[in-house]
């Protein structure tokens, strides 16, 4: 019983009586401790010294831990925030950027610290460390851009070769390309990046085409794609690889992402939601998505945004106010057995290319070896048509009336077949054929454009103006079978025409609202020429020269193409 009292001073004499003699504590007793406890003498509350000296230094150095971890960091690295006000640090050392938050830079203050002091950072430590950083960098740290794999603009870029402990990238200008320590743009590496490898001079981008397979005349296409992608200042086009099953639309795919971009998951199953899209490109340069049978409207558009620059957002946390913002601007690759992207919007943003029936296979193991072995002298001679395209796109012009969406892809298409010993009007011919196949999809994806062209081919007028319901009640005679997205309301067909405009003008269908008149939205629908040229009755045969035929109108040219005056084969 000494013990008890020794030890647990705070219980009154009743208490004391009733454990020794093994009788019940009462309410009365319990309130006797409570209060006891609430109010007690300075006497009783004195614990043993060693306890109180155990507390007070354990707390003590806890606090000095968090400090010297926050001192190592404020003098071996740099602390910023970037415009989402997230922070970062970069090593004066390497020169790498790390994020506060991650892994990566857990793992490297933990290890420093370790090595600095032999000592191991407890995990509060740390955890108050980090709150402090975050502090620091938000508040007194410099505002920064960070970027993935590629920065840079203006015609200068650079490329980040994510090598362990160093900061090497590749800078990209027009007539050259150099390797540098010290480039001006803050690169960050996520877990899932590789390393690429050091560019060789003197190599030839023809071995490229024994392991992807790609058509010789969408060739030029794929490498100015390639190019594309290593400029972040524009928008980029959407590359889609259509084949049947077993055309290595997979193999070929993955070769064209590690060119650029090597990744340890080269290629990623369909997104779930518009979120994992955004998730997934906020931590890579490249969105590489395979097997993709079916991308619905809300994927299309989120793809799109992806494209061409834009943002999403998102409560962070249940419980509090703050919103997480991945603000990204990625190329995308993706390959399927069907054509998926059927939206129109999309469609003007992407290159379809189909790969063609393999008739001698190789070995993957041997086709990837062959591929790490060339990778330095492919992904150098890639850098050399980049650089040459630069030095020429200044001089490349692009007529108003040729202009498609992809403006800036188009130009830099024309550069990189010059580069390559083409002609840019070429490039220019072979986007817009690829592009009037997409623009045919689209219209066999839209119900409401299929009953349009039907019900113009069967009526002898060539414009109408009518309110939208009065256009829908017609439409019904031509509605396709098994059109479970034909629109149930006025404003629904409003909405379809509105989508399939564009490629209906293409057609030569001018579709246009005229806005509401006496409570009712009428369209104006004009067709502008023939929906179907036919063939001319007696067409005008030279009897010298042969020409090529065009196989839609049956006519001969009357102009032959003069031959490039230096072909290289791509």
């Amino acid at each position: 019983m000494n013990s008890i009292k020794k030890g647990q001073s705070f219980l009154d004499d009743r208490a004391i009586s009733a454990i020794e003699n093994g009788g019940p504590l009462t309410n009365t007793l319990f309130h006797s401790i409570s209060l006891n406890e609430s109010t007690p003498s300075p006497e009783s509350t004195a614990l043993p010294d060693t306890i109180l000296e155990q507390s007070e230094d354990g707390e003590a150095e806890r606090r000095s831990q968090a400090s010297e971890l926050v001192d190592y960091v404020k003098d071996h690295t740099e602390i910023f925030h970037d415009a989402n006000k997230d922070v970062f640090v970069k090593d004066n050392e390497t020169m790498e950027t790390r994020r506060l938050d991650s892994r990566a830079f857990r793992d490297w203050i933990l290890a420093r610290y370790y090595q600095a002091t032999g000592k191991s950072a407890r995990d509060q430590s740390l955890r108050e460390a980090l709150g402090t950083l975050a502090g620091l960098g938000r508040h007194l740290g410099e505002q920064h851009d960070v970027h993935i794999r590629v920065g840079g603009g203006n015609g200068i870029y650079y490329i980040d070769l994510a090598e362990p402990g160093r900061n090497r990238s590749v800078k990209i200008e027009a007539g050259r390309w150099t390797i540098t320590d010290n480039a001006p743009v803050r690169f960050i590496r996520t877990e899932a990046m590789q390393p690429l490898p050091e560019p060789q001079l003197k190599g030839n981008i023809a071995g490229l085409w024994s392991i992807v397979n790609i058509p010789k005349d969408d060739r030029t296409m794929v490498l100015a794609w390639l190019c594309e992608c290593l400029r972040p200042d524009t928008p980029f086009p959407i590359l889609e690889l259509l084949g049947e099953q077993g055309s290595a639309k997979s193999t070929t795919q993955a070769a064209l992402r590690r060119m650029i971009d090597p990744n340890t998951c080269n290629l990623r199953g369909a997104p779930k939601t518009v979120e994992d899209v955004f998730v997934g490109a906020g931590v890579n340069w490249l969105a590489s998505f395979e097997n993709i049978s079916h991308l619905s409207a809300p994927m299309q558009d989120a793809l799109c945004i992806l494209a061409t620059g834009g943002g999403f957002a998102k409560r962070k946390l249940y419980s509090d106010a703050d919103e997480s913002v991945i603000q990204v601007k990625r190329p995308v690759v993706l390959n399927g057995i069907s054509a998926a992207i059927t939206a129109q919007d999309l469609v003007d943003r992407t290159l379809t290319i189909e790969t063609p029936v393999i008739t001698a296979r190789e070995e993957g193991c041997d086709l990837w070896s062959q591929f790490e072995a060339n990778h330095g002298k492919l992904f150098g001679a890639l850098l050399d048509i980049m650089c040459r395209s630069l030095m020429i796109l200044p001089t490349v012009e692009l007529s108003p009336e040729d202009r498609p969406r992809l403006a800036e892809f188009v130009r830099l298409g024309m550069a990189v077949t010059v580069a390559t010993g083409g002609k840019g009007t070429d490039f220019l011919h072979h986007f817009n054929e690829c592009r009037k196949e997409s623009i045919a999809r689209t219209i066999d994806a839209s119900p409401v454009a299929s009953a349009l062209l039907d019900w113009f081919d069967a009526r002898s007028k060539r414009e109408a103006q009518m309110t939208v319901k009065e256009l829908l009640t017609e439409l019904e005679r031509f509605r396709p079978q098994g059109a479970d997205a034909w629109p149930k309301t006025a404003k629904g067909l409003g909405d379809a025409l509105r989508r399939a405009a564009p490629a209906l003008r293409t057609l030569g269908i001018e579709c246009r609202s005229l806005g509401k008149t006496g409570g009712a939205i009428r369209w104006k629908i004009t067709v502008r020429g023939n929906l179907s040229i036919p063939s001319p009755a007696c067409p005008k045969v030279l009897l010298k020269t042969v020409y090529d035929q065009d196989i839609g109108t049956f006519r001969t040219s009357s102009k032959q193409d003069s031959p490039t005056e230096c072909e290289v084969e791509i």
